[in-house]
């Protein structure tokens, strides 16, 4: 019973901490818009890379939160790129 009881705490405290850094939308946008600037290959690409990145990302992103974790999914004009949001991380989940 000690045993149980000590499994139901540690899984309430994953998933407690799963849904307090369950990242939104705004964050997914932001990091994508950091990825996409660390990719440049020059201070210009930096800088027009992130203005337009940015507009871009809030025309094309799709979200939907299951309070433990966020699945975006990123419409580009011939496929879909599916990012997992989770413990304030993002992971690309199809090739």
């Amino acid at each position: 019973m000690k045993n149980l009881l000590i499994v139901i705490i540690i899984l309430l405290m994953i998933l407690i901490s799963a849904a307090v850094t369950n990242p939104s939308r705004d964050e997914f946008i932001s990091w994508g818009i950091n990825q996409i600037r660390s990719e440049a290959e020059n201070e210009l690409e930096r800088v027009i890379g992130g203005a337009v990145a940015g507009p871009m990302l809030e025309l094309q992103t799709e979200s939907e939160d299951y309070v433990f974790f966020s699945i975006y999914r990123l419409e580009k004009s011939d496929n879909e790129i599916k990012y997992l949001g989770i413990y304030n991380n993002f992971f690309r989940i199809n090739e």
